[in-house]
């Protein structure tokens, strides 16, 4: 790891860590603050509950919201995306006989919740190299008359690409979209989530703006903000939204009292300067491992993600999930965090760049590749 920064986050300083967009790895100021703030709590508990907490979690909503440049008044905090997909789906009402709409590209917890729910998916499928008007059109034609929600990925999870959420939107109306944003705060800038034509997006705070985990934020345009309900009702109850989201009885509210302490990490690691030096390095990080491995770039179509990017593994290579897996526990044992792709037949590596990375990390990754695979080196 970079060893200016290295002392600030609490990683194995054994293995190489190329997979932040996985859970994200919480800097040490913000875990010290998360402590301070489970420690307030058990000094006095009748207090912090009763008195302390409301005030705590409506600043850090209220900071939240500053940070993704949205009106306070149109957000909540949930613990994660999923959380977010399933108040949406219960807000709507969505159950058997109604259809759902995700891409092949979507993370499979979306999925699994409308399916959780008796819904039916119906897939919209686009390859990596897809433009824009593919990806749309792939969404408008898995629309039917049932459908009730469509649900699109801004940056997709195991593909890394950045969808064209304004376009899909478009070409689904009046069908109300979800946006799956979990890779997006503080990774992605020029954020505008109320030009999109959404009707819900959602972005997990864990992954690149630093927070602890277990702290997301969830915009809800106007028309539906009177039917989101959180998924357990307790002593919210009854408050307008967003703030009946703030107080769920006594599950750890730690994660969210130390967003501020979170964002404040972002900001102080480099903010949208240490974004774009990020992107950067996984652009040169990726051609290192491309070239080890003598594959040619899947890209072509829609942009890649500033944060994640997609090698393609040689032929044949990790296309199954078991082959992936046990390629990933191969990587592991070389000391390699990143993860096997499966997709579509092909098999990938998924890179990310995070402030503790630097060039070496990637070129470490390239010279290993050809042993961990039980290949030459190509000429």
């Amino acid at each position: 790891m970079r060893r200016d920064i290295a002392e600030l986050f609490e990683l194995d300083p054994a293995l190489t860590h190329l997979n932040h967009g996985a859970f994200g790895a919480v800097p040490r100021s913000v875990r010290e603050a998360q402590d301070r703030a489970r420690a307030r709590i058990e000094r006095a508990p009748m207090r912090a509950f009763r008195d302390e907490l409301p005030t705590v979690l409506a600043d850090a909503r209220a900071q939240a919201t500053a940070f993704l440049g949205l009106p306070e008044e149109s957000t909540a905090l949930v613990r994660n995306v999923t959380e977010a997909v399933g108040v949406v789906l219960q807000g709507l009402g969505i159950g058997p006989g109604e259809d759902v709409v995700v891409s092949n590209h979507g993370y499979l917890t979306a999925g699994w919740s409308a399916e959780a729910r008796g819904a039916t998916l119906r897939t919209a499928d686009f390859p990596v190299d897809a433009d824009a008007g593919k990806v749309a059109a792939a969404f408008a034609a898995a629309v039917t008359h049932r459908t009730r929600l469509v649900v699109v990925d801004q940056i997709t999870s195991p593909t890394g690409l950045l969808l064209p959420v304004a376009e899909v939107a478009a070409a689904v109306a009046p069908v109300p979209v979800l946006v799956d944003a979990a890779h997006v705060p503080g990774a992605l800038p020029g954020l505008d989530v109320e030009a999109l034509g959404v009707a819900f997006w959602a972005g997990n705070l864990h992954k690149w703006a630093y927070t602890p985990r277990a702290a997301a934020a969830l915009w809800v345009a106007p028309e539906h903000r009177e039917s989101m309900r959180p998924l357990v009702t307790s002593w919210s109850h009854g408050l307008p939204f967003p703030a009946r989201f703030d107080l769920q009885g006594t599950v750890d509210h730690s994660a969210w009292a130390a967003v501020t302490d979170g964002l404040a990490a972002w900001a102080g690691l480099g903010g949208w300067e240490q974004v774009h030096r990020n992107a950067e390095l996984l652009l040169r990080g990726a051609e290192h491992v491309r070239a080890a491995l003598g594959t040619e770039s899947p890209h072509g179509g829609i942009p890649s993600a500033p944060c994640l990017r997609l090698v393609a593994l040689p032929e044949g290579v990790a296309t199954t999930t078991e082959s992936a897996e046990a390629l990933w526990q191969r990587l592991h044992a070389a000391g390699f965090v990143v993860p096997p792709v499966a997709f579509d037949g092909r098999g990938y590596l998924r890179l990310a760049a995070a402030p503790y990375n630097d060039e070496d990390d990637y070129a470490r990754l390239a010279g290993a590749m050809p042993a961990i695979l039980g290949e030459p080196a190509p000429a």
